[in-house]
């Protein structure tokens, strides 16, 4: 048994003694001061009667025999009522430390019952096997997991099937296993506890889409497009909106979600290298170029803007920087938008058509425009009041593009 359920059960135990010996005098001084009130009563009531039966005798009501038998009667009930008032005594001083013995043994054995039904003993078993595992291997997506450890996983699913962690950590070991049909079953099951969470979202459109087979289905859109509502900026889901995009024969939008795919990824990492070979293909197919140096990119219509915050505003370093590019008197949905932490300002943030939100609305196809830089209060890319800001004067944005600086100063009311 782990020691602290030892010292939560003595620690039971101070409850289970205390009305025993620390809350017992005063009960048993009254018990017994109540038995010799009683007794003193019971001796006046035989003093009484045998002053009655002894007039009625002198007055000639009853005879020598008689008065001898209602002595007699009276007699035994003042024993009677005297052994009554020793037995009450007794158990007062006993104070019910009968059940003491009892107590102590059933108490622990119901404690242990009880918290093997509704406690958490099996979760604090997992999580020493995940620690265990942890210790063990750095990547359980591509190592071999602890058997005992699913066990106890699949098992406690079953009666706590309200752990999202639980699921998503199954349907990893899934994976890990190339075992997406039920890779795909934990990820929905994770969903009914909560369907809004865009991770789950994301990771339960990209297993249906692997388990039919690559293809964009009735079904599989679906999933994306819930997914892409609870998040505009999730890495997974900007990849399967461009693969979405591409299949549908629209290439410049797959490369649009793709970039901003990459954004998010280090150059080196293997899913970078992969977004990179789909913009290349999808540039093939548009004749773009695929130099991306910052020579080439600024030789298109783009807008350059120098980001910083001020240093009266309070702020965390791992907290989110929104820098956008509106349409002057148009929709307040961005025409481009990128995102950075506190930690990396002051930065230039070039936004060019590649940074577009919405297909049709790139950079290019406005002439008046505002920027827009925003630390958010809650890491949300509307805008709230709290949040801080930095807006620009309207600009006229040409081929040559522009440069803009902004300081975050203002919070939105």
């Amino acid at each position: 048994m782990l020691p602290w359920m030892l010292a939560l059960i003595a620690a039971g135990f101070l409850f289970v003694l205390y009305p025993f010996f620390f809350n017992n005098d005063s009960s048993i001084a009254k018990g017994t001061e109540q038995a010799n009130i009683a007794e003193k009563d019971n001796v006046r009531l035989f003093k009484e009667q045998q002053e009655q039966f002894q007039q009625q005798l002198d007055l000639g009501d009853i005879d020598t025999p008689q008065f001898k038998r209602l002595m007699t009667e009276a007699e035994q009930l003042l024993l009677a009522n005297t052994v009554l008032n020793t037995q009450k005594k007794s158990k007062g001083l006993a104070g019910g430390l009968w059940l003491l013995p009892i107590l102590l043994v059933v108490f622990p054995i119901a404690t242990v019952v009880v918290y093997q039904q509704v406690g958490a003993s099996k979760d604090q078993e997992i999580a020493v096997l995940i620690e265990a595992q942890s210790s063990r291997v750095s990547n359980l997506a591509s190592e071999q997991w602890d058997v005992e450890l699913i066990k106890a996983l699949q098992e406690r699913v079953i009666s706590r099937p309200d752990n999202i962690y639980y699921w998503a950590m199954l349907a990893q070991w899934a994976i890990s296993n190339d075992d997406i049909a039920s890779a795909n079953s934990y990820f929905a099951a994770a969903l009914k506890v909560d369907p809004r969470d865009s991770f789950l979202l994301a990771q339960y459109a990209e297993s249906l889409f692997l388990l039919e087979g690559n293809r964009f289905t009735p079904q599989v859109v679906t999933a994306v497009d819930a997914a892409f509502a609870a998040d505009t900026n999730g890495q997974t889901v900007l990849g399967l909106k461009g693969i979405e995009a591409f299949a549908n024969n629209d290439p410049g939008l797959a490369i649009t979600y793709w970039r901003r795919a990459q954004q998010q990824l280090e150059p080196t990492s293997v899913v970078f290298q992969g977004l990179q070979v789909g913009i290349e293909r999808a540039q093939l197919i548009v004749g773009s170029s695929t130099d991306d140096s910052p020579n080439d990119m600024v030789k298109t219509r783009h807008v350059s803007v120098l980001v910083s915050i001020d240093p009266r505003v309070p702020a965390r370093p791992d907290q989110t920087v929104f820098v956008a590019v509106l349409r002057t008197g148009g929709s307040p949905m961005p025409l481009a938008a990128k995102k950075i932490t506190v930690n990396q300002l002051p930065a230039t943030v070039v936004l060019t058509d590649m940074d577009a939100l919405v297909a049709g609305q790139e950079l290019s196809t406005a002439n008046r425009i505002r920027v827009v830089a925003r630390l958010s209060s809650s890491g949300s890319a509307t805008p709230q009041a709290g949040d801080w800001e930095a807006l620009s004067d309207t600009i006229t944005l040409d081929e040559k593009g522009v440069q803009v600086t902004l300081s975050i100063d203002q919070q939105r009311k």
